[in-house]
């Protein structure tokens, strides 16, 4: 079995011991899922519906410590940034004909988005077909708009083994009716250290 694998049946085998009529349901409040939605909205915002942050795995779903989830890694930490925060965080390109793109983000924003959401710390390089060139302190990108957007709506929680699953629908921004998706997110849970979420893992099943 898989590394992830092993630790969510690990987390299985723990509720079912310490809590045998099964999952905990929470009431946090109309406030609070909508910070949670919030949270996976930034995941789902950038197109990533199927991941967890194991290793490997034959579950279909990518895993954002292998080689391929590192690039992606970096493209959510590039892209996150460009969508929520460009103004204090992408400049445009100072380099002569800029041969990589017009824009440029520092790469310590970058490994400090994945950090923040992911809880992985990502050692900034240049990745094999990427879009991102690293030059030793900042990607060079293009930018892109247009794609539809779609957000994801907490409507249950629940509390295993110390870890929180949440599961809703997944909507499109602009005709929130449009509901093509249900999610399950397994989450860490903000604790009085650390006042944020950060993701284990995200699956959604398509109508």
């Amino acid at each position: 079995m898989k590394k992830f694998a092993r630790a969510m049946a690990a987390w299985a085998l723990i509720v079912c011991a310490a809590a045998p009529a099964g999952a905990k349901t929470l009431d946090p409040g109309a406030a609070e899922l909508k910070k949670m939605s919030t949270f996976l909205s930034n995941f789902t915002e950038l197109g990533y519906y199927g991941f967890d942050v194991g290793e490997d795995g034959s579950d279909g779903l990518l895993h954002m410590k292998s080689e391929e989830g590192l690039a992606e890694l970096i493209r959510f930490g590039v892209w996150h940034n460009y969508v929520n925060n460009f103004k204090s965080r992408v400049k445009r390109c100072a380099d002569k004909n800029c041969p990589y793109g017009s824009l440029t983000i520092d790469g310590k924003f970058v490994a400090e988005t994945v950090k923040k959401y992911f809880d992985i710390d990502l050692k900034n390089r240049n990745v094999e077909g990427s879009d991102f060139h690293y030059d030793g302190k900042v990607y060079h990108f293009e930018g892109a708009d247009g794609e539809s957007v779609y957000y994801a709506q907490v409507k249950e929680v629940f509390e295993e083994a110390g870890m929180l699953r949440m599961t809703g629908d997944i909507y499109n921004v602009e005709d929130e009716s449009d509901r093509p998706a249900t999610f399950e997110a397994w989450v860490t849970p903000k604790t009085k250290q650390r006042n944020r979420y950060t993701i284990l893992s995200l699956e959604t099943q398509w109508k």
